[in-house]
């Protein structure tokens, strides 16, 4: 099942979320990734995203390409929150997430 994720990224400026955006999206999104939306709140960063399903977030998380494109930053991301996800909308109408 799809599983979303809101993760905060303390004291994280915009030119590193943007290099760390365009470090491991520089061959395509990553397998399974659905969604990604980031942007800044008071003291960091914040991102949400939808994964196919929790093995594909788990996989991108511990492959070289992430831990490579986050090693330089001072803090990680923390997930605050995680849910199932029934429905995406993409931008072409909704459907059943799979």
């Amino acid at each position: 099942m799809a599983l979303a994720m809101v993760a905060e990224i303390p004291g994280l400026s915009r030119e590193e979320y943007e290099s760390v955006v365009t470090q491991v999206n520089a061959s395509g999104s990553p397998a399974g990734a659905l969604f990604h939306a980031g942007g800044p709140v008071e003291g960091g960063y914040r991102v949400v995203e939808v994964w196919r399903d929790r093995e594909a977030a788990d996989a991108f998380y511990s492959s070289a390409l992430y831990q490579g494109a986050t090693a330089g930053l001072a803090t990680q991301p923390e997930v605050v929150l995680t849910w199932s996800v029934h429905g995406i909308d993409d931008g072409s109408g909704w459907h059943a997430a799979e």
